[in-house]
């Protein structure tokens, strides 16, 4: 069965993922290589706070934290 993916802009969402990813210390190509996506999938994300669900399970893994932050849903990561 082929999923569709869609991407949907989430306002704030880059932000979150750009101040997570500096608090751990990690550059954009550490994070991309540890969430297994590219670096431009990557760059979508922070830049236009635009992912699909994969990748924002993906990101949530590898900065060690939850979707529900990521998208701004409760406080704390």
């Amino acid at each position: 069965m082929l999923m569709h993916m869609r991407k949907r802009s989430v306002p704030g969402l880059g932000e979150r993922i750009i101040a997570l990813r500096k608090s751990r210390g990690l550059s954009q190509q550490v994070l991309a290589t540890r969430a297994g996506i590219s670096i431009p999938r990557l760059r979508d994300a922070e830049r236009f706070g635009a992912a699909t669900t994969e990748t924002l399970t993906l990101l949530a893994q590898a900065l060690a934290t939850d979707v529900d932050s990521l998208l701004g849903r409760k406080g704390g990561a």
